[in-house]
């Protein structure tokens, strides 16, 4: 059997209780604990004062809707059913019955809200009833017979009272469940009164106050197990919800069984909130709406098993709400003394008890929409008088009626909402001027045509944009921090409104040319974006935008022309800068400058945003721009320090919105503190934290996760503060007494400590903390941003003058971190190296653990794509891709060093090619190239059946390819589709149409893929860029795709090999002459577009360093042995470049020696050995990779180079030769030995002849130099330059050497550091020594030609 709780009676045909449980566990019903957790999440949800009110109340109510209610007796929210809408001139309320707790409740409106789907999800607590089996008697009394027992249509009082005697007297109710209808359940009635069971069906039979009922004695009773809970109708929306009232009893709380549920009667009302004024009635509308007296209301619950007293709570309502309608209406009377209210007013004064229902029926009520002011009971319109009347009333109350009105009078409890609907919590707004917020696209402060336009691309405005778009529109100076700070939309359609209105004006008014409007961009693709959403909003014709993106070249911006009747420039502050070097009167008329992502634009250009904010400040100043206001819009993601200064010094009056909580904190200059602790210990630690005796108040709040932590902690703290608070949600009723004690003011060493849970914050509304203590770590940033705004009221706010001096009240937060909290420690140190905090080494530590345990779990990634084509990924936090390298992944059968011939065929960026690798006598490719065009010639097979991860044949022009295919979409049977495949002897990915791939053979499988990613290094996008520009992509690929050029290599992984140096060669016909026709580094630098990037290779090999293990193959250490072909001899010539210290040495000419007639430079199988004449045991093995700090990169790891050294001891020992780097002047020679910190150095000059010897890290490292040239051995010195050895080598004789040493030494290398200050002293021509076996002499083609 099932329990009843809350057992109301109305009589035994009616029947409202609460079930719980079920005998013996065999009926399914919501349990106890089920229905105290949604009441506990309803009082988080709806009490939560940073929720905006408008999300959350009706816009209409009707009768029967299921809503939810404050109830202020018990603080709390409940669910409700709306039985009557009452509304006045002045009021409005409701009669709502609760459907979870048997009571009816008036309320005010400001305290209905709408319901939430997720807590209609559990059926109504309180249900309908009625005993089984059983009808009423009534003693029939005749004149002629006697007296005798009757069936009755109802049932008699006393049949009630004898009912409600046996629950009184009963310790347990317990209820059978029979048959179920729409509207009520039959039972049997079981009480327990001193340990006798009674059924009281029975008992009712026999005291002959029911007779049984012979129709249902043979009905079975009810299968227990099939007894469920209907959703119903809970599980449509809540506006929809109508339940039909039962004839003489109380409202059902809901149809939960299978039976359809019967649709709201006509005479439902349906009422949309409506100003009073425009609120009327008519007499038949009056009497449908007729209502209850008191007297019926409170005479339909005669018992209440519980001892509420919320018949009390409900006479207080009702008499306070009759009460003013009362005096409204002695107040009309007295305003219009000819009108009758004297029938009106006698209903009301006639009992004080009536319900509120009733004076509706006198006043004002409306049927199902908003109703306008109608005519009189005559027929006739209001008279001069009644107009007067409503005029007066009017002018008392000036604004229109909102459903949330300060005006309402509501009980005691009640929680303070906020009125305004932008309004929210969680949003800073620190502004100089006021600003008065929009609600939407309908009154936002822009031209009528972006309106339009907004509204067919659907956009919908962010919250920040609710507060920033006035205060750009007028013109303002304006931050706005937000998720939304890197969409132009955010602020481009206020802001061309205002330079459209303003430009009027200026245009008219100024005789001077140039943009009124300066947008800035941190990149080129910024660029163009904001160039289109320009486009889009169809200003051009008035704005005249333009986009200027300016390189390096000198004279690259004195060529630009801007045109004259350009009002708004879109360009990044590189360009801006060199603009302002050669056009500075340009923009001397400049009004608007917004700066775009200007968190990023600070970081990577923060000289020349100094320089724009400088240049924007001066044209300010000048007397004619005086009168002329000036406006400057940064938008960004992110708060950075460079912000705090342009505040200080370029934004008057700002207006700053920031809808980021933890960006907030950073801008209000937040103290943030760490502590480490065990997740033990944590108690004891923040004990330790916490200073109980402060010479200042402080009001202290500790955030926890749970209720129990919330206890444990409370109970700590009561031993050592004298004044502590706690809340969590089973203190959901405390709430307003923690917030009356926090909020009261406090003096010098006070300390107010509240221990609170998470959930719990928003609905107290704390806002003037001044330390945060973090018990639990916040789960998300938003969590822990929104901890942090409990300090909010403390904030610096720098619109206030004066601020960054004076400062404001330092607030802290403290942060416990346990070793529960390790996937959070990345983020937490990367957000806390922002605030210039201290850091303790062990969570430093921790973090590099945590990074390098994430980088792990990336093994199936492939190796980031701008770690290899630049050396560092800026986005390596949140990048998917692996930044470490793996042996078993990137093993590399590639050469990592020599002279190799690549044909690039496709050309991904400027720098990243995709091709072949050319090697002599390996014509497998070729072959098969000819037997493919030779197969297909006569047939083109097309497959069956198109499989991914299957080998294909595509024709491409003439050729045909083999393809790969990556990806094979849903069909749906459509003959024709798109197939992506990857193009494996090329390189590229795209899609071709389904019909264009053909069956490849099998045995053109067998040959392995041919096409090799080729990177060329030392080269970046210049200003900071993280792509290359298409144009340089554009002019490149027109270039080199489909030629074949010489490169070197100098380092491979995986596919990929780098190269430094990839030129262009053409014979001479009949002639031992190459000619070099361009570098392609070079062609990349001298489109101003580029830039050096010296620390690219040396990055890779760090990587390598890592794991300690080579990259490259040990199959091809051939590669690593082999002599380098090509050197450098003299300094560049200066004339091969305009700009030589921008540029890459560049090889104009090739003069190849001979070393080894068996040895070819153009195939990748060099051989090295006693073949080429040099003994590997007394002279260093040729080795192209390089130390670093003293320590052999990984390259040369597992081979590393052992040189003997004679010295005076008669016996050889072994050690490592280091890496030298070289330059020279026309006088001296200056040698850099790549050791850092060497030990016990030993450094001896010869006139032909240098030798040094020193140790690193227990290493020895040795080096005998045999001399080009002599030099004078006394002048000769050396010393320590950033801790790496350098000597000075004075020449005897003034000139320029070809080379440092007689024999070639691949650990000795020239210095491209230096080569600007040699191209200004030599007059000479450069050129490269190779060696290839024959006599080849060359030519340098001069630089004013096309080719160069």
């Amino acid at each position: 059997m099932s329990k009843l709780l809350n057992l109301k009676v109305v009589d035994p045909s009616c029947l409202w209780a609460q079930l719980v449980g079920g005998g013996g566990g065999s009926v399914v019903a919501v349990s106890k604990e089920q229905y105290e957790e949604l009441f506990a999440q309803m009082n988080l949800f709806y009490s939560d004062v940073t929720r905006g009110v408008c999300t959350v109340t009706p816009s209409t109510l009707r009768v029967g809707q299921v809503c939810v209610v404050y109830w202020s007796q018990m603080k709390m929210w409940c669910r409700a059913l709306l039985e009557a809408i009452i509304s006045d001139s002045v009021t409005c309320h409701a009669r709502c019955y609760l459907v979870d707790h048997g009571e009816l409740l008036v309320v005010a409106f400001r305290q209905i809200r709408l319901a939430e789907e997720n807590f209609l999800q559990l059926p109504f607590w309180m249900r309908r009833f009625h005993l089984a089996r059983i009808k009423p008697t009534t003693l029939h009394v005749s004149f002629c017979e006697k007296a005798k027992l009757v069936t009755a249509s109802r049932w008699d009082s006393s049949a009630t009272f004898y009912v409600c005697n046996l629950i009184k007297a009963s310790s347990q109710t317990e209820a059978m469940l029979l048959e179920y209808e729409s509207d009520s359940t039959a039972i049997e009635l079981y009480v327990t009164i001193k340990d006798v069971k009674i059924c009281v069906n029975d008992e009712l039979v026999a005291r002959k106050f029911a007779v049984y009922n012979h129709e249902s004695a043979d009905s079975s009773k009810l299968d227990l197990q099939s007894f469920r809970f209907s959703g119903g109708i809970l599980t449509t929306p809540a506006c929809k919800l109508a339940i039909k009232p039962p004839a003489q009893s109380p409202l059902p709380p809901a149809n939960y069984t299978n039976v359809e549920s019967p649709s709201p009667p006509a005479s439902y009302i349906d009422v949309k909130i409506a100003p009073p004024q425009a609120v009327t009635t008519n007499e038949s509308q009056s009497q449908e709406c007729e209502l209850k007296t008191s007297e019926e209301i409170s005479g339909q619950f005669l018992y209440s098993q519980s001892d509420s007293d919320s018949t009390e709570g409900l006479d207080a309502s009702l008499a306070s709400a009759l009460n003013k309608n009362l005096s409204l209406f002695r107040f009309m009377k007295f305003l219009n003394p000819g009108t009758n209210f004297k029938e009106a007013e006698s209903k009301l004064s006639h009992n004080q008890d009536v319900t509120p229902e009733d004076s509706s029926s006198s006043t004002k009520s409306c049927m199902g929409e908003e109703v306008e002011p109608l005519p009189d009971q005559s027929g006739v319109m209001k008279t001069s008088n009644n107009w007067a009347c409503s005029r007066l009333l009017e002018w008392l109350n000036p604004q229109p009626f909102k459903l949330h009105s300060d005006d309402d009078q509501v009980g005691h409890g009640c929680p303070q909402i906020l009125s305004h609907a932008p309004k929210r919590s969680d949003i800073l707004v620190h502004s100089g001027l006021p600003v008065e917020p929009c609600t939407g696209l309908d009154d936002a402060p822009i031209t009528d045509s972006l309106r339009k336009l907004l509204r067919t691309k659907q956009f919908c405005l962010f919250p920040a944009d609710l507060i920033s778009w006035p205060a750009v529109a007028q013109g303002n100076n304006t931050v706005i921090i937000s998720h939304a700070g890197d969409r132009p939309r955010s602020y481009l359609a206020p802001l061309l409104t205002h330079v459209l209105l303003s430009s009027t004006t200026l245009t008219t008014s100024s005789s001077r040319t140039g943009p009124v409007a300066v947008l800035l961009c941190p990149g080129w693709e910024k660029v163009q974006l904001v160039c289109d959403l320009i486009e889009e909003c169809k200003v051009s014709q008035s704005l005249n935008p333009t986009s200027i993106l300016l390189g390096t070249g000198k004279n690259e911006a004195k060529d630009v022309k801007i045109p004259k009747n350009c009002l708004l420039l879109v360009t990044t502050p590189f360009s801006l800068v060199r603009l302002l070097l050669c056009h500075c009167f340009l923009f001397l008329r400049i009004g608007h400058l917004v700066l775009d992502e200007a968190d990023r634009l600070f970081t990577l250009a923060p000289e020349q945003m100094e320089t724009i904010l400088q240049h924007f400040q001066m044209v300010k100043s000048r007397q004619e721009m005086a009168l002329r206001p000036q406006q400057l819009v940064a938008v960004a993601k992110r708060w950075t320090s460079h912000m705090e200064g342009m505040l200080a010094n370029y934004m008057p009056y700002p207006c700053i919105t920031i809808t980021t909580p933890e960006e907030a904190a950073l801008y209000g200059n937040v103290q943030q503190a760490v502590l480490m602790t065990l997740e033990s210990n944590k108690v004891s630690v923040l004990l330790g934290a916490l200073d109980f005796s402060p010479d200042i108040g402080q009001k202290t709040l500790i955030i926890t996760n749970s209720a129990e932590e919330v206890e444990d902690v409370f109970k700590a703290v009561c031993s050592k503060s004298a004044f502590c608070l706690k809340s969590h949600e089973g203190l959901a009723h405390k709430f307003d007494f923690v917030v009356q004690q926090w909020s009261k003011n406090i003096g010098p060493g006070t300390h107010v400590i509240l221990v609170s849970t998470s959930d719990c914050l928003r609905c107290l509304g704390v806002t003037d903390a001044t330390c945060v203590v973090h018990f639990d770590f916040p789960s998300s940033p938003k969590l822990f941003g929104c901890r942090l705004l409990c300090m909010r009221s403390n904030f610096r706010n720098l619109t206030e003058p004066d601020s960054t001096v004076t400062g404001s009240k330092v607030i802290r937060s403290l942060l416990m971190v346990s070793e529960r909290n390790a996937r959070h420690v990345g983020a937490l140190v990367r957000f806390l190296r922002r605030t210039n905090a201290l850091l303790p080494p062990e969570l430093l530590s921790f973090a590099k653990s945590a990074d390098v345990a994430r980088e792990e779990q990336k093994t199936e990634q492939p190796l980031c794509h701008f770690l290899k084509t630049f050396g560092v990924c800026r986005a390596s936090t949140v990048c998917p891709d692996r930044h470490r390298l793996l042996p078993q992944l990137d093993k590399s059968d590639l050469p990592a060093s020599g002279v190799i011939e690549v044909l690039p065929l496709y050309v991904k960026t400027a720098s990243v090619f995709y091709g072949r690798m050319i090697r002599k006598e390996d014509g497998a490719f070729d072959s098969m190239a000819v037997d493919m065009a030779s197969y297909y010639a006569d047939k083109e097979p097309c497959p069956q059946e198109v499989l991914e991860g299957g080998l294909y044949a595509v024709q491409e022009n003439d050729l045909y390819h083999r393809v790969k295919v990556l990806a094979v979409p849903d069909t749906n049977g459509r003959l024709f589709y798109r197939v992506l495949v990857r193009f494996i002897d090329v390189g590229k990915e795209e899609e071709v149409k389904s019909h264009q791939i053909l069956q490849l053979p099998e045995k053109f499988h067998s040959l392995p893929s041919q096409a090799v990613e080729m990177i060329v290094c030392q080269v970046k996008p210049g200003d900071a860029e993280t792509d290359w520009h298409p144009k340089v992509t554009r002019a490149i690929s027109q270039k080199i795709q489909g030629v074949q050029h010489r490169a070197r290599a100098v380092f491979s992984v995986g596919n990929t090999v780098f190269v430094d140096l990839m030129v262009r060669e053409t014979r001479v016909p009949g002639m031992k002459t190459v000619i070099t026709e361009y570098n392609v580094p070079t062609l990349i630098l001298n489109t101003g577009m580029g830039e050096r990037n010296t620390d690219h290779l040396n990055l890779l090999k760090e990587l390598c360093q890592e794991i300690g293990t080579p990259c490259s193959s040990e199959a091809h250490t051939s590669w690593n042995k082999a002599v380098e072909t090509v050197v450098m001899v003299k300094n560049l010539d200066c004339a091969a470049s305009p700009e030589p210290p921008e540029s890459i040495p560049q090889p104009s000419v090739c003069d190849i020696r001979d070393v080894d007639k068996k040895t070819d430079i153009h195939t990748s199988d060099l051989k090295f050995g006693t073949e080429s004449g040099l003994d590997s045991s007394t002279h260093q093995a040729p080795h192209l990779n390089h130390y670093r700090d003293g320590v052999p990169s990984c390259d040369d790891q597992n081979n590393q180079q052992i040189v003997s050294c004679h010295g005076d001891d008669n016996h050889s020992t072994k050690n490592l030769h280091p890496q030298i780097l070289w330059y020279q002047t026309s006088d001296s020679v200056t040698v850099t030995l790549k050791l850092r910190n060497p030990q016990s150095q030993r450094c001896d000059f010869h006139a032909d002849c240098v030798m040094y010897s020193g140790s690193v890290n227990g290493c020895s490292y040795r080096a005998y130099l045999d001399l080009h040239a002599n030099v004078t051995a006394e002048r000769c010195c050396w010393e320590l330059k950033s801790n790496e050895p350098v000597l000075k080598l004075v020449k005897q004789d003034k000139g320029y050497w070809p080379k440092l040493l007689k024999s070639k030494n691949i650990f000795v290398s020239y210095d491209m550091e230096h080569l600007e200050e040699e191209n200004d002293e030599t007059p000479h021509n450069d050129f490269f020594v190779g060696e290839t076996g024959e006599d080849v002499y060359s030519v340098s083609l001069d630089s004013s030609t096309d080719s160069d």
